[in-house]
């Protein structure tokens, strides 16, 4: 039995564009990278891999169908993951130090913040949707952790990535300028993400 809908290419394929574009958890790395280090930064990746795959796995294993039976109760969850966004964007456009918008330095920070993550968990529930092979009866259990296990491993190299770009550019900001410049370019980045969000489920 092929535990995935499509071919495990196409799987991989998807995963792999869907976590290295740049996003709210991508930003927030980088920030953890720059002000933090790797250490920091690798274990708030760990955090993001670990956490969007326990979300791709409950949307699997039916959080996704329970959510579009109550009514709003989708649109109510993206536009509270939206208006934290635009929050962040908003102090992150403010903040002459490095690091001063980017509350979710841990690994339990960045576990839950995909539940503030618009793109999180659209990701999440269209992975279920498009991978996942129903099962004829009960829950696709197989398929879910098949799916699951594929998605943190493949997102655990998108993360380091975006963690180690923040490291490298420790070096390169050194006066209070580049930070302002860098922590607006984070802004922009969050802000354009959230219009884009907010346009493709219009």
């Amino acid at each position: 039995m092929n535990d995935f809908i499509v071919t495990p290419g196409a799987f991989v394929l998807y995963v792999i564009v869907a976590t290295i574009t740049p996003g709210p958890n991508n930003v927030m790395l980088m920030t953890v990278g720059l002000t933090k280090g790797h250490g920091p930064a690798f274990r708030a990746g760990l955090g993001v891999s670990t956490g969007w795959g326990f979300q791709v796995l409950l949307c699997s294993l039916g959080l996704g169908t329970a959510i579009g039976y109550v009514p709003g109760l989708s649109i109510a969850i993206e536009l509270l993951g939206l208006a934290y966004l635009l929050w962040l964007a908003w102090h992150l456009w403010q903040a002459d130090a490095l690091g001063g918008a980017a509350p979710l330095l841990s690994f339990t920070g960045a576990f839950f913040f995909q539940w503030v993550n618009p793109k999180a968990l659209s990701m999440s529930l269209t992975t279920a949707g498009l991978f996942v092979v129903p099962a004829t009866e009960g829950v696709p259990i197989r398929s879910a952790l098949a799916v699951t296990t594929g998605c943190v491993l493949l997102c655990i190299p998108s993360t380091a990535t975006w963690a180690l770009l923040g490291v490298f550019m420790q070096r390169h900001l050194s006066t209070k300028t580049s930070v302002r410049t860098f922590n607006r370019v984070g802004a922009a980045s969050l802000l354009a993400t959230v219009i884009w969000l907010a346009l493709s489920h219009g």
